[in-house]
């Protein structure tokens, strides 16, 4: 009987795929349906399509991630850039075709080649434990300039719960948060902020984007304090020359600053919360989850931000659900499991086994 915003995500996904199907529909459209779920939601899933499967219904599976779609599909449809590439046997395709068929040009390298310096520390969290008891407990990480620092974990492992109170939107009990040095007592967003950080959140639709305003004020509104004059007028003009510049150089894709972000793709979308956080002027950028629903061309771009981002000497904490994200761009990865810390993994250690029985230590 509980409400359903009072369930996590990958919860209120798995009731809206409940929804879906029991509408007894001839034709079912499932757009990204498992990108909140773990492993064992995804495979009771896949029976539930076969079922429907069987039962002469009609799927239409959206999905960005290419071993789902090898998975469950009997034909695939490429679309890229609003335009139908085309439709295809799923037995004439193989990973590297359907990628390249998506973003137009040969499957390189999944991930790029950073070559960044790790500095001084930037971050250093103690013992950090959550008002709410059944939360993260007792979790001490440190971050340095330069890194990007991967967190890993199933889903109800509190690793979100544990970056927004980093960023102060979730109270704690206890522990300590020292930015370059410095340790912040009772902080909250702006004083976050004000310290060089920023928070790219885990659901963009919900709590990234504010869908029915344009690029250039989705850009600009964490920034604004800095653009008004002595008498507490907005610089218009600057903050939109300043917002354009961020879009610009992250090579954001839209007819003009002044197009709603809800008529973007997920991946310029994200490029415009990127750029809002940029114009922060940041040391440390918090990713959670930065490139869930975006397809694979958008995907290699994100990377490409976020290694520049480290090679100028910022700091990224990457939250991701995705085992080669996390092994291909992390210097270190940092395992929950029921929020406790399991362990936290350099990069010649890290591997899926690696993770997953970090992952499962108290399961």
């Amino acid at each position: 009987d509980c409400r359903i915003g009072s369930l996590s995500i990958s919860m209120q996904q798995t009731c809206e795929i409940a929804k879906a199907v029991s509408y007894n529909s001839r034709v079912v459209v499932m757009d990204e349906p498992t990108s909140s779920l773990t492993d064992n939601e995804v495979a009771h899933l896949f029976k539930i399509i076969r079922r429907l499967k069987a039962h002469n219904v009609a799927v239409i599976y959206i999905s960005h991630k290419m071993e789902e779609i090898f998975a469950i599909a009997d034909e695939v449809s490429v679309m890229r850039d609003g335009k139908m590439i085309g439709t295809y046997p799923i037995s004439d395709l193989t990973n590297d075709k359907l990628i390249s068929l998506m973003v137009g040009r040969e499957a390189n390298l999944r991930f790029p080649t950073v070559k960044s310096s790790i500095g001084e520390e930037l971050l250093r969290v103690e013992n950090l434990t959550s008002l709410n008891p059944r939360s993260f407990k007792d979790i001490s990480f440190s971050l340095r300039r330069g890194e990007i620092l991967g967190i890993g974990g199933l889903v109800g492992a509190q690793r979100t719960e544990l970056m927004e109170a980093i960023f102060g939107v979730r109270d704690t009990s206890a522990g300590k948060i020292f930015i370059k040095g410095v340790e912040i007592f009772d902080i909250k967003p702006r004083k976050a902020i004000e310290h060089g950080l920023g928070m790219i959140t885990e659901d963009r639709r919900c709590s990234g984007i504010f869908p029915l305003l344009d690029i250039s004020t989705n850009t600009s509104i964490a920034s604004l304090k800095e653009y008004l004059s002595k008498i507490g007028l907005l610089k218009h003009k600057q903050l939109k020359e300043e917002a354009a510049k961020y879009n610009e150089a992250l090579k954001t894709k839209t007819p003009t600053m002044e197009t709603m972000i809800q008529n973007l793709s997920g991946g310029n979308q994200q490029k415009v919360i990127i750029s809002r956080w940029l114009m922060t002027l940041p040391d440390i950028l918090i990713m959670d989850e930065p490139t869930r629903g975006i397809d694979v061309g958008a995907k290699y771009e994100i990377y490409q931000i976020m290694g520049q981002l480290v090679e100028q000497g910022k700091a990224i904490i990457m939250v991701s659900s995705e085992m080669p994200e996390l092994i291909g761009m992390s210097n270190r990865v940092m395992v929950l499991c029921s929020g406790r810390c399991t362990g936290i993994l350099d990069k010649q250690q890290c591997s899926q086994e690696a993770i997953m029985r970090l992952a499962t230590q108290f399961m």
